[in-house]
């Protein structure tokens, strides 16, 4: 595949948009961790399940510089098991825009609708506090719906093989919780910007900081 893609002059997800469907599909696929289609039965290079259904869905308009790859234990799945975004942020650089990792034999938790059925953006927008509270209680962090699978360092090293075939030695990565970013730091990952406000949440929680002194229990939360 590599010989190929380099023998194109692929250079971007633009690049990547513009193959035929099934190259496109099979250059996108690699973002998935191999430990996930062993673990669900999935071909890598069918990418359909022992049934014979597909289960991995990549979305990748020709006219856009931006992707998304989803991988689901069954057709009839709300959540994926796994859901990856990815783009080309300035200057030309891939960013990988987002990461969802679900293990869909968990309890599933609706923090990414609120009360009214409108889409909370995972909380980024609106908040639904009940679901959050039950999801807090059942040891999720912030933005998960499901427990996690533990991949997200396979996530990261098929991030690093896919940005190899585009010839990139860098990706962007912008966490969504502050969590997110602990998780990217242990990955690998360095800081762009945005050091100093993780350092300063960090003193804001140290014995004596500023947001230790507002753990006072008068929300579920606190």
């Amino acid at each position: 595949m590599k010989t190929q893609i380099d023998a194109q002059g692929i250079g971007s997800i633009q690049d990547i948009n513009a193959l035929p469907a099934g190259r496109r599909d099979a250059v996108y696929a690699r973002l998935v961790p191999p430990e996930l289609y062993a673990r669900f039965g999935i071909d890598p290079g069918s990418l359909r399940g022992p049934d014979g259904e597909p289960l991995v869905r990549v979305t990748a308009p020709p006219d856009k510089p931006w992707a998304r790859i989803e991988v689901r234990a069954s057709p009839g799945d709300r959540d994926p098991v796994v859901l990856i975004d990815v783009e080309m942020a300035p200057p030309a650089m891939p960013e990988l825009a987002f990461v969802q990792i679900n293990d869909p034999a968990s309890p599933r938790y609706a923090i990414d609708r609120d009360p009214d059925g409108q889409d909370t953006l995972y909380g980024t927008l609106s908040r639904n506090l009940a679901e959050e509270e039950r999801a807090l209680r059942a040891g999720l962090a912030p933005g998960q719906v499901r427990r996690g699978l533990r991949l997200l360092r396979g996530v990261l090293g098929a991030m690093d093989d896919f940005c190899r075939l585009l010839r990139q030695e860098l990706y962007l990565i912008e966490p969504l919780f502050y969590h997110s970013a602990i998780l990217y730091e242990r990955g690998g990952c360095g800081y762009v910007m945005g050091r100093d406000q993780m350092e300063e949440i960090h003193r804001g929680f140290a014995a004596d900081g500023p947001l230790t002194r507002r753990l006072d229990g008068a929300t579920p939360f606190r």
